[in-house]
């Protein structure tokens, strides 16, 4: 009989897997810690102001931060392609600054911050996906008045205008009321529309899981139910003659 033995664990693989492990929520936290930050400057946009000098300042610190982390698990990772390939989310808000507030979503991954919680946050589905929703409408608002401030001809001017239009592209409802005018608004637009159908189908699917849950269909019959059944009427006839002799003043055979 041959034997098989997966290959050792290679030295690079194992502090990568235990840096990760010991920083995942470390650097959720950070992201949601950017994603306060972010809402206040582009909610209350004053540049001019001291606190937003100093919040600026405090973003590119956790911007270097999280590029550093990226470099570091890159260098580590025995296969790099592979790794970009499947963390995605955290290259690109390193590679294109409009991208950094999306950075908040990896508190949704699987080390992240909320999903080390369980319950109605991330022990269902439909709940989760309602959360990341709502973090994608909110997110969205904020990118969407970032990149259309100041742009000739910009239809969405303050924060109430862009929560709008983030509400009715996800719903991919688009009344046409509020219309990005510029390349990031338009790319924006097109994510945000996808992942509101991504999350139609995801709703979907939890609710009828839920109705399954709730009305089984019937198992059919196994073979030993039907003969179960069969003797049970049987018996029952046999008890029907015997009331029948009885009360007929006949004696019973067998």
């Amino acid at each position: 009989m041959t034997v098989t033995t997966s290959a050792p664990e290679s030295p690079r693989l194992r502090i990568l897997n235990a840096y990760e492990a010991k920083t995942d929520l470390l650097l959720s936290a950070l992201a949601l810690v950017y994603l306060v930050t972010y809402s206040a400057q582009m909610i209350f946009y004053d540049p001019g102001a001291t606190w937003f000098t100093w919040a600026n300042l405090f973003g590119q610190f956790l911007w270097l931060l999280f590029a550093m982390d990226l470099v570091f698990r890159i260098a580590l990772s025995p296969h790099r392609g592979q790794w970009v390939r499947t963390h995605l989310l955290d290259v690109i808000t390193v590679v294109v600054p409009q991208f950094r507030a999306l950075r908040a979503l990896r508190a949704f991954n699987s080390g992240g911050i909320l999903s080390k919680k369980r319950g109605a946050i991330t022990g269902k589905a439909v709940a989760s996906a309602v959360m990341a929703t709502a973090l994608i409408v909110w997110v969205g608002s904020l990118m969407v008045l970032s990149a259309e401030r100041g742009a000739s001809g910009a239809e969405i001017k303050t924060f109430g205008d862009a929560l709008w239009w983030s509400f009715e592209t996800i719903t991919t409802v688009g009344y046409g009321d509020f219309v990005p005018v510029t390349w990031m608004g338009r790319t924006l637009a097109t994510l945000i529309m996808l992942v509101g159908i991504s999350v139609l189908g995801v709703v979907s699917a939890g609710v009828a899981a839920t109705l399954i849950k709730q009305n089984p269909a019937p198992s059919a019959p196994t073979p030993a139910d039907e003969v179960l059944k069969e003797l049970a009427e049987l018996k029952q006839m046999v008890a029907a003659l015997q009331t029948q002799l009885a009360g007929s003043g006949g004696t019973p055979t067998g």
